[in-house]
């Protein structure tokens, strides 16, 4: 876009502000506010965003509660806004300025640099103005705050353009080898890292961007492990290993983790079902082909079937594995006494 056109947009952009009535304070803002207020009007970001009355909302970093009386406003007697600074002086501020102007719904508290500290499953929405990218590492931020947030819930980042950002901390992109994320690679990145889907980036605001996330459910996998203990059970090893084969190239699906068969492999040698055991065990050495933990219980079935060379084999294995199995040298150094000790057993 050249730059007539970037300038005729912001025109239309601000035009469109002041013809919904956007810039007017309600009565509810200090003066100081008025520059950001009018740069970032909290009614039309709390209609694009979704504020509702009823919402319980988490506003993180809210200081003196510029956009706090806003969403306490919006969100109504019946609402809730739980406003999270980690500067007390701050929230004792704007706990005075509810009190003056009658607002009877907002609760402060007290966070952490990398958590607000808001109880679990409280929160409808979750809302950050102008914090992000004042924070050096906010990953862990947005990662504690997942478990706050309802199922459906979303998170807000309003936050400023790259010119805005670039001035801020005199940052020249200019530069040869300049590599500054911008903002909008920033917020994908801590999204990713954190757990999250960015999944809008609103423009309607001429000098910031509002970021939508919303946190990714982990699928529910499917045990590997009941499936195939269950089709043995009933259908025998055959019908096991087929299944595996089936399965075994869908981790999205199910859960095909080293423990799943190290665990059932143990569960059929406690049974002294050792066919099964070792059918189980080699599955999962297909996957984990460097497992100390499946070769030693793999020596372990042959051991106590009598199979001297392949028990020392798999226990050798289980060594190459496994340095840091304490047993395993003594295991090796003690193998042939120990395995005529544990056939006079049998």
């Amino acid at each position: 876009m050249n730059f007539s056109n970037q300038r005729l947009m912001t025109i239309v952009g601000m035009l469109f502000l002041i013809s919904n009535g956007l810039f007017g304070q309600n009565g509810i803002s200090e003066p100081w506010e008025k520059g950001l207020n009018e740069r970032q009007p909290p009614n039309i970001v709390l209609k694009v965003i979704g504020v509702k009355p009823g919402m319980i909302i988490g506003e993180i970093g809210a200081g003196r509660g510029r956009y706090t009386v806003f969403l306490a406003n919006e969100t109504g007697k019946n609402g809730k806004v739980l406003a999270n600074d980690i500067d007390e002086a701050s929230l004792a501020y704007l706990r005075g300025r509810c009190r003056r102007l009658g607002i009877n719904n907002v609760e402060t508290v007290v966070g952490e640099m990398d958590n607000p500290l808001f109880p679990d499953n409280s929160l409808d929405m979750a809302i950050m103005v102008l914090v992000y990218h004042m924070i050096e590492s906010p990953d862990n931020l947005l990662r504690n705050l997942k478990n706050s947030l309802k199922p459906g819930a979303r998170l807000v980042i309003l936050d400023p353009r790259d010119e805005s950002i670039d001035r801020e901390f005199g940052i020249d992109r200019s530069k040869t080898g300049s590599k500054v994320p911008t903002i909008k690679e920033r917020v994908q990145k801590s999204a990713r890292a954190a757990g999250y889907e960015l999944i809008k980036v609103d423009t309607i605001l001429p000098r910031d961007y509002i970021f939508i996330l919303e946190p990714v459910i982990p699928v529910q996998k499917k045990s590997a492990g009941e499936l195939i203990q269950k089709t043995i059970l009933q259908s025998g090893i055959n019908a096991s290993i087929g299944l595996f084969n089936k399965i075994k190239n869908d981790p999205a699906q199910f859960d095909l983790s080293e423990k799943v068969f190290s665990n059932l492999g143990n569960e059929f040698i406690g049974g002294k079902s050792y066919p099964e055991a070792l059918a189980v065990l080699n599955m999962g050495v297909e996957l984990f082909p460097k497992s100390s933990k499946l070769y030693g219980a793999i020596g372990e079935v042959y051991l106590l079937t009598g199979e001297k060379e392949k028990a020392r084999t798999f226990y050798q294995l289980f060594l190459k594995n496994g340095p840091d199995s304490l047993n395993a040298p003594t295991i090796m150094q003690n193998f042939d006494a120990m395995y005529e000790q544990m056939r006079k057993q049998d």
